[in-house]
């Protein structure tokens, strides 16, 4: 929500705002005291105390895919690069701090960590990881899928194959933790990034196969700061947040069915809430007043009810028209589409159920057929067991439990996009290239519209200069204008290679790594 040009802050002068009678601010003034509030905090962050230019973790400078003195290009093209260079596989997304550019790769069965020079692209290091064994990931992920976290002197990488390694930016090693290997049902693989705190690195670490804990790290040593059990956590994939407000900070981290606060100096737990889903992907964002977590239903569900119709789908399958399916009948390799937005081919349109097992599950009658009212009654369970949500949080230790969720939302939650809090609105996009716009105070639906980039998302939006950056799977960028409060593309840049990575603005760039490539784009004002 911060914004991003110094005319809204040299310059300003802030008088105090008026009370009511019990001290209470009035709506509006709350509403503008956290833009001004989140946007100083921003500033800040972006222009580190070394001097320089940087985009230093996960989603930026603040954790929250905001720059405020970034001026990147509206239009770009492969044939306006600043430059390319080729880049091995992999889905971490470019760190940047100074002139360096880090990521992580994975080729021919070995990871290693690189550095980029900023100004040409030229490789200047890439140092090999010695695991013993690869962690199994989902045909769509990647085992170097960690954005590093860099500071003046370190730059972090988080492997989920081997651990923690700190390396300084000529590529010296400093220090390193083993750490095991994150298990999910689904062999996802990891997907957690580090993230700065104070002096330490902060990473989570949650698992099917117990030990689910939140780690804290000297960034100078790796020697251990603390460490706290997540012991009913399940396997996640969300990065923590650090957000602050009036000058206290907490480590806000979303993780199976919960929302939790940590405290920075020792870990001990602040607050939660509860009413997540089970399995979470997205990470928090932080408006300097709120906090806005959501996480999407199992199977990438994005609202109360299942957008695909399998009925329809089985019906092929009704060879006498009689109403139900006969399960001998459905082929051993038939797959229900789950994800219908996503495009033919893609690995997460089909459910990656055996359904002939599931439809015996739903045979209550053991007659070896299915009726439509037999599924419809598995799906509504099914629905009713993990519902997509997002929710507006108020953060603090003082804030009451009846008080702490200030309004919810169950429609249009991404699956794995983390959503954007910006200039007082809440930006979501998800598979399809449907992106919802929020009110953060009231929670009302100002917008949801497709932008005209579909297949999948992964990416998570990020903003500069009144702008908003979305960048699809099949490699279309879209730029919206941030200052309407209806949809408005300015711009769609296609570049014609997948996107994974959540792209990085620095100063009048932007850097984009796609399955083949990492490019500089320039020439914003």
């Amino acid at each position: 929500m911060p914004q991003q040009k110094d005319r809204y802050h040299k310059g300003l002068i802030m008088k105090k705002p008026q009370t009511d009678a019990i001290g209470y601010l009035p709506p509006s003034t709350v509403k503008v005291t956290a833009v001004l509030l989140a946007l100083l905090q921003a500033a800040c962050l972006c222009a580190r105390a070394d001097g320089r230019a940087s985009w230093p973790q996960f989603r930026g400078p603040n954790g929250q895919g905001i720059s405020a003195c970034a001026h990147p290009p509206l239009s770009f093209s492969k044939a306006t690069a600043a430059w390319s260079v080729e880049v091995p596989p992999g889905h971490s997304s470019p760190a940047v701090l100074g002139n360096k550019i880090f990521l992580t790769a994975f080729e021919a069965k070995k990871l290693d960590c690189r550095a980029y020079d900023r100004t040409t692209g030229k490789l200047l290091w890439a140092k090999p990881v010695a695991t013993e064994k690869i962690e199994e990931t989902h045909v769509f992920s990647n085992p170097a899928a960690a954005t590093p976290a860099a500071d003046a002197d370190h730059v972090v990488f988080y492997i989920g194959s081997y651990g923690l390694l700190a390396y300084t930016h000529d590529g010296q090693l400093s220090w390193e933790r083993k750490l095991p290997q994150q298990v999910s049902r689904g062999h996802y693989g990891s997907g957690t990034s580090p993230v700065l705190c104070d002096d330490l690195v902060i990473l989570a670490l949650d698992s099917d196969e117990g030990g689910s804990r939140l780690l804290a790290v000297r960034r100078a040593s790796g020697d251990l700061a603390w460490e706290i059990p997540r012991p009913l956590f399940m396997a996640g994939w969300s990065t923590p947040v650090v957000c602050t407000k009036a000058g206290h900070s907490e480590i806000v981290l979303l993780g199976s069915k919960k929302l939790v606060a940590y405290n920075p100096t020792d870990g001990q737990e602040l607050w939660s809430v509860p009413g997540f889903t089970m399995e979470t992907a997205c990470s928090p964002a932080f408006d300097g007043d709120r906090v806005f977590a959501c996480s999407a239903g199992l199977g990438g569900r994005s609202s109360l009810h299942f957008e695909s119709s399998f009925w329809a789908q089985l019906l092929v399958f009704d060879a006498n028209k009689d109403g139900k399916i006969q399960i001998n009948e459905v082929p051993e390799d038939f797959h229900l589409v789950l994800r219908p937005e996503l495009p033919e081919g893609h690995p997460g349109r089909l459910l990656p159920f055996n359904v002939k097992g599931m439809l015996k599950g739903m045979d209550e009658d053991k007659d070896g057929a299915v009726s439509e009212q037999e599924l419809i009654k598995f799906t509504e369970g099914f629905e009713k067991s993990d519902a997509p949500v997002l929710m507006a949080v108020r953060p603090g230790q003082s804030v009451k439990n009846e008080d702490r969720v200030a309004w919810t939302n169950s429609r249009g939650i991404p699956e794995v996009p983390s959503p954007l809090a910006y200039q007082g609105k809440l930006y979501l996009v998800r598979d399809g290239g449907l992106l919802q716009c929020v009110d953060t105070r009231t929670g009302s639906v100002l917008y949801q519209e497709r932008i005209g980039a579909s297949g999948g998302y992964t990416a998570s939006p990020v903003a500069a200069e009144d702008r908003i950056y979305l960048a699809s799977q099949s490699g279309t960028i879209t730029v919206i204008d941030a200052r309407s409060d209806k949809l408005h593309v300015l711009a769609q840049n296609a570049l014609e290679e997948k996107i994974t990575a959540t792209p990085a603005l620095v100063d009048n760039s932007i850097y984009v790594r796609t399955d083949k490539h990492l490019y500089a784009f320039s020439g914003g004002n």
